[in-house]
This record gives C-alpha cells, sequence and structure tokens, in this order.
C-alpha cells in the first residue's frame, strides 16, 4: 500500500511539473506575441507624432505640453510609471528576503496597472519625449509574466517557482526582443544573477540554458538597430580612449543621479501638476529650437549620424587626393540630398536629449532609457572626437558602450550588445570590453564615494 501512495504521489508530483512547464511555454509564447505586435504599434506612433510636429510646428506648444501632462498621470496606477529598471531591482531586492524559501511575495504589478504600462508608454512617444521602447518590452515582460503566474498557481494547480527566475525568464524575453542576441541575452542575464549575489544561480541559470533558445526562436531573426560600415581602431590612441571613457564614467553618474532626484522630488511634491505642465513646455521648446533629433528613441539619429561622417570622410579622401571628378559626383549628390553630410550631433543637440530624457522620466512618464541612453553616448563620442586623433565614427560607437555600462550595470553584455546591434566584427569586443570597464568601474566608485 505504501509502495503504491508512494507512485501515486510521484505521478502528481511529475503531473504538476508537467503542467508548470506547459504553462510557461505558452505563456512565453503569448507575451512574446503582444510584445512584438505593440513594437509595430509603438513605431507607428512615433512615426505619426514626428509627422505631426513637422508639419504643424505651430501646435508644438500646444500639443506637446498637454500631452506631455496626460503621459505623466501614468503614477496613478502603482509601478507605471517613469524608471522600470529601479522597479526591476526593487523586485529583485524583495525577492532576496526570501533567500532559503520560496519567494511568497504578491504579482507586484496588478492587471490594469499592466495594461497602463502600454498605453502610457504611448501616450509618452506621442508627446515627443526622448524615451526608447526597450524599457516597456523588458518590464511588460517581467510584470506580465509574474501577474499570469501568481494569478493562475492555485487555479492550474502549478509548482512553487521561485519569483527570482520569473524575474530572469521576463528578463530573457524582452531582451531578447528587443536586442535579438542570443548570447547577449545570457550574458546579462548572468551579470544581474552575480551581481545580485543570487544563492539559486546554478539551478536558475540551468533553467535559463534551456528557455533561452526557446526564446530566441520564437522572436526570430531581427534587423540589426543600428547600419554602419565595419570599424577598425587604432590602439596607440589608447590613452585617450581611456580618458575619454573614465570621463564617460563620471557624466553616467551625473546624468542618473540627476534623474533619480527629480524623479523623487517631482513625485513627492505638491506643486506636482505645475513641474510637468513647465517640463512639458520646455519639451516642446527643446523641439522647437534644437530639432527633431532631440525626440524618439534615437536609433534612426545613431544611424544617420554614423553615415554623415563617413560621407564627410569621403569627400575629405577626395580633397586630399585632388579627385576632382570623384569629389564632383559627391557634391552634386549632396545637393540633390542622395549623400548626406549634415552633422546630426553637436554639443546643443546632445545637450538637448540629455535634458529631454531627465524631465521626461523625472515627471513620470513611461519609457526606456537604454537606446536613449546609447544615443547621448554616441553624440558625446561625436561631439569629443573633434578634440582628439581618434576618427569620429570610432569615438561614437565606443561613447555608446561606455554612456551605456553604468546605466546597464551590466559592463560585458554592454559591449556584447553595442557589438551586435552594431554587426561589428568581433575584434572590437576586447577594446569595448576595456572602454566598459573603465566607465562601469569609474562610475561605481564615484557613486560609492558620494
Amino acid at each position: 500500500m505504501t509502495t503504491t501512495m508512494t507512485t501515486t504521489m510521484n505521478t502528481t508530483a511529475n503531473f504538476t511539473i508537467f503542467k508548470t512547464i506547459i504553462f510557461f511555454i505558452v505563456a512565453i509564447f503569448v507575451i512574446i506575441f503582444l510584445n512584438k505586435h505593440f513594437l509595430k504599434i509603438y513605431d507607428k506612433v512615433q512615426e505619426n507624432t514626428k509627422y505631426n510636429l513637422v508639419n504643424f510646428p505651430k501646435y508644438i506648444f500646444l500639443y506637446v505640453p498637454i500631452i506631455f501632462w496626460l503621459a505623466s498621470k501614468a503614477n496613478t496606477f502603482e509601478l507605471s510609471d517613469g524608471y522600470f529598471e529601479l522597479y526591476i531591482k526593487k523586485m529583485i531586492d524583495s525577492v532576496d528576503t526570501h533567500a532559503n524559501s520560496y519567494s511568497k511575495n504578491d504579482l507586484f504589478v496588478g492587471g490594469i496597472s499592466n495594461i497602463a504600462i502600454y498605453i502610457f508608454s504611448l501616450l509618452a512617444i506621442s508627446a515627443g519625449v526622448g524615451l526608447g521602447d526597450e524599457g516597456v518590452i523588458i518590464y511588460s515582460c517581467i510584470c506580465l509574466l509574474l501577474y499570469v503566474y501568481f494569478k493562475s498557481k492555485k487555479i492550474l494547480g502549478l509548482n512553487e517557482i521561485y519569483t527570482e527566475l520569473i524575474i530572469y525568464l521576463g528578463y530573457a524575453m524582452g531582451f531578447t526582443i528587443v536586442y535579438g542576441s542570443m548570447i547577449s541575452t545570457f550574458t546579462y542575464i548572468l551579470e544581474h544573477m552575480i551581481i545580485n549575489k543570487d544563492i539559486n544561480i546554478f539551478s536558475n541559470f540551468g533553467v535559463m540554458v534551456c528557455a533561452i533558445p526557446f526564446i530566441y526562436y520564437l522572436v526570430g531573426e531581427t534587423d540589426n538597430l543600428i547600419k554602419i560600415d565595419k570599424l577598425t581602431f587604432q590602439f596607440d590612441h589608447f590613452g585617450y580612449i581611456a580618458l575619454f571613457s573614465a570621463f564617460m564614467g563620471v557624466l553616467s553618474l551625473l546624468f542618473i543621479k540627476s534623474i533619480n532626484y527629480l524623479f523623487y522630488y517631482v513625485k513627492n511634491s505638491k506643486y506636482n501638476n505645475y513641474y510637468v505642465i513647465a517640463f512639458g513646455f520646455l519639451i516642446a521648446f527643446i523641439i522647437k529650437k534644437l530639432g527633431f533629433l532631440t525626440m524618439g528613441i534615437g536609433e534612426s539619429a545613431i544611424n544617420e549620424g554614423f553615415q554623415a561622417v563617413i560621407n564627410q570622410q569621403k569627400i575629405k579622401e577626395f580633397e586630399k587626393t585632388n579627385n576632382h571628378v570623384e569629389l564632383e559626383k559627391l557634391r552634386k549628390l549632396e545637393k540633390e540630398g542622395k549623400f548626406d553630410t549634415l552633422n546630426r550631433f553637436n554639443a546643443y543637440s546632445v545637450f538637448g536629449r540629455i535634458i529631454n530624457c531627465i524631465v521626461s522620466i523625472g515627471s513620470g512618464l513611461t519609457g526606456g532609457l537604454v537606446i536613449p541612453t546609447m544615443t547621448i553616448g554616441c553624440g558625446l563620442g561625436s561631439v569629443f572626437s573633434k578634440y582628439t586623433p581618434i576618427l569620429p565614427q570610432n569615438l561614437m560607437y565606443l561613447g555608446m558602450t561606455s554612456f551605456l555600462s553604468p546605466f546597464l550595470d551590466a559592463p560585458v553584455t554592454s559591449a556584447l550588445v553595442i557589438n551586435k546591434i552594431c554587426n561589428q566584427p568581433y575584434e572590437t569586443i576586447p577594446l569595448s570590453l576595456c572602454v566598459s570597464f573603465i566607465s562601469y568601474f569609474t562610475y561605481r566608485f564615484l557613486k560609492n564615494k558620494f
């Protein structure tokens, strides 16, 4: 009889495990499907916003502040506003209090808040802010997976699963959808497990080894976000590069601290609405005076910026070699608008994008900062390249890595992600890693000091 009971219990346990696995397979499939379609809607809204602001500029000071204020009302819904990376960190920190047992945490973000994340991110991009979609995708993947698991656990009789593992699965989905790199996703998850001192690192990462290839298969192949020519670097300029990387670490600290300070100050102020309206007018002013490259996600600005720099160098080469025939052809194409040499990044436009990001997140608008951070790093690289012997496109590339690394809190992943989305040869990775670590440790050192 004891043997029969044991067999029955084992069968029941195996069936529960099977149900749990099937549940997560279905949940992952549905969440990836939803977020991939949401990205298409997000891109369409961004295109329409740019079209409206370009073609009806006299309404900027009416349209932008109103939509900006409406988008700031995301704070009406719990954990649906602003700085998503901060909320994810708080989730993991709260899970750490259950280090030796299954996490009994709530689902963190409720059903209405999950919907609000999508709606208010679309409102935010409609206001012309310089925020990205990647934070929305990653955060919503985590929140939706937690929500459906906790809501379905008792109803379907699912196994107890460590909450941190569900968070990492959400990370994996969002990261793969946005960046389309399986290696970068593996690295990012492992780095965060190490940084967060995950005591279940081996079992959790074992699950991720099985889950990430499946997620990558469901997401499918994606185009590179940044389309630039292959870059080559001269290591005799490493002194300039190291100094530039350290400086980027300092700027990253100022950028992140400014966002955190403004976010909590505005959120807790009794004059919240007045601040938000004022910031809405500031965003409208930035767009009007500094141009449309200060708004939107930023990958188009990066692509156009790189291409313009490379085209400028082609003209300089022909001028240097007195190749007047080819030079005349390029000048003609330039006049026809088929050969772009307009510099996308100057000190004013980069500063405008920085302010755009700070006041947008500070006002509680919903959006991501990873790709905007890359855009700012690219712009800073372009600006500072004028004072170094390094080619502008090289410093723009390294600027993306060095400015992203402290924000992403993952120096190895930052180097790999930039390499992947820019489709660069693997030979660039060692230098990218050096730049990433210099910036990251400069940031960490100063953060601990101040």
